[in-house]
């Protein structure tokens, strides 16, 4: 009896140290990244895809110092087309060909020629 209380306690756990770190992809995450300075890179969390062949969403509340930024889904397997010149208060659907069952996130990308680290917020979902 005690070993069964601590296999199920063990595996609720895992669970919860699971469901933390990749989110449902019909449900939408927040994020707040750093996008680096000349060409650089930002990431957000991961979601698993619920759905082949359908576009996520981006909804953008603000990208710092009046940039913009450049968004692609990716995924180990399958990617995204990037979605250009997002800005604040921007909704943006997603492309891709990422698989359902996949984990996916969110790349963000500066412009050759932007000087600065950029702060990007909002939420995003991968459907």
């Amino acid at each position: 009896m005690k070993k069964n209380k601590l296999a199920v306690l063990g595996l609720a756990v895992g669970l919860l140290a699971f469901g933390g770190a990749v989110q449902a992809g019909t449900s939408y995450s927040y994020y707040n990244t750093t996008v680096g300075k000349f060409n650089g890179s930002g990431y957000t969390g991961y979601q698993t895809k619920a759905s082949s062949g359908t576009y996520g969403h981006l909804d953008s509340r603000s990208v710092g110092g009046s940039y913009v930024v450049d968004a692609r889904m990716q995924a180990s397997s399958g990617t995204g087309s990037w979605v250009r010149n997002v800005t604040d208060n921007d909704f943006r659907s997603l492309p891709n060909s990422v698989p359902a069952g996949t984990s996916a996130r969110v790349q963000f990308s500066n412009d050759l020629d932007t000087p600065v680290d950029v702060q990007v917020t909002g939420y995003w979902r991968s459907n």
